[in-house]
């Protein structure tokens, strides 16, 4: 068999004096995981063969629809791997002319769709990213050329693009209603065929503001500086209603701490999404292995731990204390 991960780092490799394909690099460690587990797993040799298909195309790590194309496959192989290893057995469902979901856990009759949404503007921004990364190399040939012992460029990755910036609006109003946009976009009615069906966000190229789980709560107290209450973006995108303050990070005492009011519902409390259950959030820490957060619909989630009790298990094997409700039933275990 193909090594997975020697093929993806030798096209990152061909063509990093060119431009660096950072949305690529941040899928590394997913990459050496099932690259690593694909040797012993039937489910995950399929889903190697399908990325060594993808990465062994030519100028794979320039073409900015491959990279959306391999982030996609590859989410969906590395959460089948992220809850093996929680103990959690997953059945891959075959795509059919019909809308289907990824994956089932037959034993608990769930399903759970992954999807790995790409950056603002998708392929156009990933273009602009390779661009920037281009001007860059180029900068630093023409500093070399001219004699300088050691020569810098400068590339800016921006997945939410100018949304942060827009007037009005602020870096978490931004993120949060990116992430409604691109959730929306991502929901397809047959791929939720229960009321134990997930959809999962593999938030690997687009990530959240913060990587600790507070911002699993409607809101935290962050003492940067000083002290202040901020929303919690994923509680936000997947539980908040038109008109809900959104509280920020002010860059001095005395600034206002509210950024803006939100527009749209979150995904959880839309009527349109009534099928999705709850989200689980594929995280990746700098810091920490990659980590699965849920956020779930009140009601079900009680009726769950009330007539069956397996489905909340299986959930908590995958998430631990890294999840929450909309009314905040878990806020106590979160950070913050």
């Amino acid at each position: 068999m193909n090594d997975l991960n020697s093929t993806f780092i030798e096209a990152l490799q061909a063509t990093s004096r060119v431009a660096v394909n950072s949305y690529l690099t941040f899928l590394r460690s997913a990459v050496e995981k099932v690259s690593r587990a694909s040797q012993t797993d039937r489910v995950l040799s399929e889903y190697n063969k399908e990325l060594l298909a993808i990465a062994s195309a030519r100028n794979f790590a320039l073409d900015s629809d491959k990279t959306n194309e391999f982030a996609q496959v590859i989410g969906e192989a590395h959460f089948y791997l992220l809850c093996k290893n929680s103990g959690v057995a997953l059945t891959r469902i075959k795509e059919k002319s019909d809308k289907t979901p990824d994956f089932r856990c037959a034993k608990q009759d769930m399903y759970f769709e992954v999807k790995t949404p790409s950056v603002v503007s998708g392929g156009f921004g990933i273009k602009k990213s390779l661009e920037d990364s281009l001007a860059a190399q180029i900068d630093i040939e023409e500093q070399l050329k001219q004699g300088k012992r050691i020569a810098t460029g400068i590339s800016v990755d921006q997945p939410y693009g100018e949304k942060p910036y827009q007037k009005g609006k602020g870096t978490i109003t931004a993120v949060i209603e990116t992430l409604i946009e691109k959730t929306r976009q991502n929901i397809k009615s047959g791929q939720f065929p229960n009321s134990k069906s997930f959809l999962v966000l593999n938030l690997s190229v687009i990530p959240p503001f913060r990587t600790e789980n507070c911002v699993l709560k409607p809101a935290y107290c962050d003492d940067f500086l000083f002290k202040k209450a901020v929303s919690g973006e994923l509680w936000m995108m997947a539980f908040a209603h038109p008109g809900t303050p959104v509280l920020c990070t002010p860059e001095f005492e005395g600034n206002p701490c509210v950024e803006s009011t939100m527009e749209k519902s979150g995904i959880l409390v839309d009527p349109d999404f009534d099928m999705v259950s709850g989200i689980l959030f594929m995280i990746h820490p700098w810091q920490r292995d990659t980590e699965i957060w849920g956020l779930y619909r009140h009601e079900r989630c009680a009726t769950w731990c009330d007539s069956e009790p397996k489905v909340f298990k299986t959930l908590i094997a995958l998430t631990k204390n890294n999840w929450n409700d909309d009314k905040d039933t878990n806020g106590w275990q979160l950070q913050g």
